[in-house]
This record gives C-alpha cells, structure tokens and sequence, in this order.
C-alpha cells in the first residue's frame, strides 16, 4: 500500500505544504521541534526538508555518536557557481545545527560521508572543471570538514588526470589512520576503477593511483572495504563490468581483491547471469565477516532490485530479484544491515500515477526473503539515496523530494523516519 505525503499532512498536499513553508520563509524547514511531538506513542518517525532558494539534493547520511546526523548532497542555493556540494548536520530529530556550501564556479557534489577517528568529517564526491577543447570534465574531490561549525579544514582534495573524467564514490579510513578512495575513471567509450590510497592527511601516496579494471570495456565502482585478516591487507572492491561470454555482452556484479603495493593485476569473482545486464550499486560488510551487494537488473525488460550475498571469501550464497507491484523500474540502491539480521534497501522507483519516482524502501529477511515495501512521495520526482537503521529499530531515509516552485527551486534534501514496520508517522 502505497504512503503518501497527502496522508502525512492530514490531506494537505506536499506542494500545497512547500508553498506554505516558502511562504513563511525557508527557515522554517527547519522548524525546532520538541522530543514529544516527534516521538508519538506509536512511533519515533519524523520528516525533515533542508535547502534554500535553489534546489538541493541528498546522497548519503550517517549518524553521529550523540544521535544526530550528517547528511552530503549538492545545492544551487548561495553557490558559488552551477552546483556546490551541500553538508548538513542535525540533532536527533532533524533540527538543524549548521549547513555549508564547498565548491568552486562548476559543479561540485558530495556523494558520501565518513566520520573519522579523529571526529572529523571526510566528504568524497566530484568537482566540474574545465579540459582540453573546452570539454567539462570532473575530478574525485574531497574535502576534511570540521564537524562543530562546518569549517572546512586544511584545503580541498582533488585527484584525476585533466583529460579524464573521474567521480568519487566512497572513502574509507583504514586502521592506520591512512584513506583509501573509491571512484570511477570515464574515457572516450571505456571506463575503468580508480583507487586512490593517501596519508591521514589526504596527500595521495607515490605510486597509489591506480586505474583498474578490464581493458577496452565498462567497469564502475560501487565501493570498497579494508580486509584486516588477509596477507598484506588488500582491499575488497564491488562494482560492475561489461562482460563478454561466448559472443553475448552484458553488465554482472564484480568483487576483487586488490594490493596497491602490487603490480595492479586483480582475480576478479562475477555474480550475474549471462542475458541480464545488472548494476552493483551499493555493499555493506555483514556481521558474518561477509558481504550483502545490492543493485539492479533488468529481467524481463523491467529494472528490478538485485541482492546477493557472498561470504567472506567473495563466494555467492544466494541472490535475489525483487519485482514491485507497480511493474516499473527502479533505479540505485543502497543496502543497510538491520539489526534482526536481515537487511533495508532503499531504492527509487518509477510510477505510472502520477509518472513520477518515488522513494521506496524494501524490507528482507536474512535469508532474503521479502517481508515489507513501502513508498513515499509528492507529486514531483522524488530519490531515495542512502538508508540506515537506528538503535531502537527506526529506519532513516536520505533522498530528495521534488517539487517546482520556480525554475531555480525543483527540490529539496530530505530526511525521512519510519518505524520498525514501515510507518511513516506525521509529526
């Protein structure tokens, strides 16, 4: 059964709620609320909007120790051109703390969040910037950002070659205290991963930016771990490659391990089926010392959720399709552990009425087996980009919600809370 924004605001419509809200002045997207009236007997679920007069997007969230959260994205609000990549943190129940702009005159973006060990904050995205023949191109960019103020700290990071383009996926700190980054390379009709391995001060090491994958075809990065219990502590990376078996070309998950102190080869594990093109978007490393790989594939002409699980030695255990009741497509996902063993994707998917998408979540078991989906939405397009589950079984969604007040204000970041079933409760 499908929740609506309509249903959350006692019949009001979510365009009709936007206008009041732009009416009053943006600040009040980020109204104060008090514990009790976000905290109903039956739920502990809130609703958040956060932007400017522009249109802002989210891409991934995590919490913090003291129960707030940090969400990244984009903004076109007060940017210093084109798109800036967008931080904002929160207290536990979406009131705003501080939000900032970084960027340059080109499109910057934010596409993931870590909080280091020093309590900092490491963002990793991508930064627009101009290349031979006036061609726009993009470079892996990330930045080391105070979490008190939002300040940023040190100077920005940028990694890639001018005449590539390249987009930064996931950063991770590893035991050392070093960063190991995971993005994508495109060029001219191939594309390939590129890891970035630096110091705990965001310098790349000599000889530590590799470019990795199958020649003359596709690979995309999804995101990569550190192996702490293999020889010389390789790195796992998950992603997808164009494939070539018996004549036949299409898309499969990949996992391989790689040793940056090596000569670069890699002995690379498929998951996929040979008449599907599927997409590895997002990994989590499961409690079992496993993993939990999620995307899509397009079986019979429709884009569903894929999942499989591998254990600790790359090997399947099993996968799973997911097709909707709408019987339409999907786009990225990304996967969430949940405390019970099983796991929350979130997803985006497209509607027929109103032809829109719309942020879904998918509840499975440990076993993959399906046990809820909800969706939620406005009358505009809507995304769902990254989940989390919290300590009292409550999921958080980060995605964006769309809705056109003026051509320069379509969408706002969102950050949405349902209970442990589902239920998205109005404040």
């Amino acid at each position: 059964m499908k929740s609506s924004v309509n249903s959350m605001l006692n019949d009001m419509t979510f365009k009709q709620f936007v206008l009041i809200v732009i009416t009053l002045g943006v600040a009040l997207l980020y109204s104060c609320d008090t514990t009790n009236n976000v905290e109903p007997e039956q739920g502990k679920v809130f609703f958040k909007l956060y932007g400017g007069n522009g249109s802002e997007e989210g891409r991934d969230v995590i919490e913090l120790p003291d129960g707030g959260f940090v969400m990244v994205g984009s903004t076109t609000s007060n940017s210093n051109g084109g798109k800036d990549v967008y931080v904002v943190r929160t207290d536990n129940i979406g009131n705003l703390v501080w939000q900032s702009n970084y960027g340059g005159e080109k499109d910057d973006v934010g596409n993931s969040v870590i909080l280091g060990s020093n309590n900092t904050l490491y963002v990793c995205g991508e930064s627009t910037f101009t290349g031979f023949a006036i061609e726009q191109k993009r470079d892996v960019y990330v930045l080391n950002i105070n979490i008190e103020d939002g300040t940023l700290i040190g100077t920005e990071k940028k990694y890639g070659a001018v005449f590539r383009d390249e987009f930064g996926k996931d950063i991770i700190e590893m035991e050392n205290g070093n960063f190991f980054i995971t993005s994508t390379m495109l060029h001219t009709d191939t594309s390939k991963y590129f890891l970035i391995e630096t110091d705990n001060q965001l310098a790349a090491l000599p000889n530590r930016l590799r470019y990795i994958g199958t020649e003359k075809t596709n690979n995309f990065s999804a995101r990569s771990f550190e192996d702490q219990n293999a020889i010389s502590n390789p790195f796992i990376c998950f992603g997808s490659v164009l494939r070539t078996v018996n004549s036949d070309q299409s898309y499969w998950f990949r996992s391989f391990l790689y040793r940056s102190n090596s000569d670069g080869t890699i002995t690379p594990e498929y998951y996929g089926t040979q008449n599907n093109n599927e997409i590895c978007t997002d990994s989590y490393r499961t409690a079992d010392g496993g993993f939990i790989l999620s995307g899509f594939t397009d079986e019979n002409g429709i884009l569903n959720e894929l999942i499989v699980k591998i254990n600790r030695y790359q090997q399947e255990e099993w996968r799973r399709i997911y097709p909707n009741e709408f019987n339409k497509d999907i786009g990225e996902t990304s996967i969430f552990q949940t405390n019970d063993g099983g796991y929350i994707i979130s997803t985006t998917i497209r509607l027929d009425d109103p032809r829109k998408t719309e942020i879904s979540l998918l509840k499975i078991d440990a076993t993959g087996e399906e046990e809820w989906r909800k969706t939620f939405g406005s009358d505009d397009d809507d995304k769902a980009s990254g989940v989390l589950q919290l300590e009292d079984g409550s999921y958080v969604v980060v995605g964006t919600i769309g809705f056109d007040i003026n051509t320069e204000s379509r969408s706002k970041m969102c950050l949405l809370k349902v209970n442990p079933n589902g239920d998205l409760v109005p404040l």
